[in-house]
């Protein structure tokens, strides 16, 4: 789901690589949800911001994604995050996620390896259960592809069902 705040060519979130933003919504049952989310874009990404949403049936804050329309407003609050990155704080950086935990490693990932003054080496394990749960994966696949050396993926999947047709990189 793409969600684009107001289309203004200059606005930009200001988040630093390592906060997110909490949306807020109304369950099924009319109840208030807060959900804290990353966007994948960078401030570099100037006029919107894009937000990775997996949509499960009996999510709360995925029935208010499912009821939005376009033109509807979306409750955002933040910035958020108390972990701090500095530029040359280490060579190397391991990350390890599953599922829709990919959002903010991919965010952060993006954000060094795009900033021409990190030369910071990323490695991330990224576990799902089927391959069709991957979230991101031509965007990681096309990172890996942009900055080799410095980015490697390597995906992890409990189930290994009929993969005959499937290139996993």
């Amino acid at each position: 789901m793409n969600l684009n705040h107001r289309k203004t060519p200059t606005l930009v979130l200001g988040l630093t690589i390592e906060q997110h933003i909490n949306c807020r919504g109304k369950d099924s049952q009319g109840e208030e949800v807060i959900k804290p989310y990353t966007p994948t874009t960078l401030d570099s990404d100037v006029g919107h911001f894009e937000l990775v949403i997996k949509m499960y049936p009996q999510g709360r804050m995925s029935h208010h994604f499912r009821e939005l329309r376009v033109g509807d407003y979306l409750a955002v609050k933040g910035l958020k995050g108390r972990f701090r990155y500095k530029l040359g704080q280490v060579r190397a950086f391991g990350m390890i996620v599953g599922g829709s935990g990919i959002t903010p490693m991919f965010h952060f990932a993006r954000a060094m390896l795009e900033n021409p003054k990190d030369m910071t080496n990323v490695h991330l394990i990224y576990a799902n259960v089927p391959y069709e749960d991957i979230l991101l994966k031509e965007e990681l696949d096309s990172l890996v592809a942009k900055y080799p050396g410095r980015f490697k993926v390597y995906y992890v999947l409990n189930q290994v069902c009929c993969l005959s047709h499937v290139a996993i990189s």
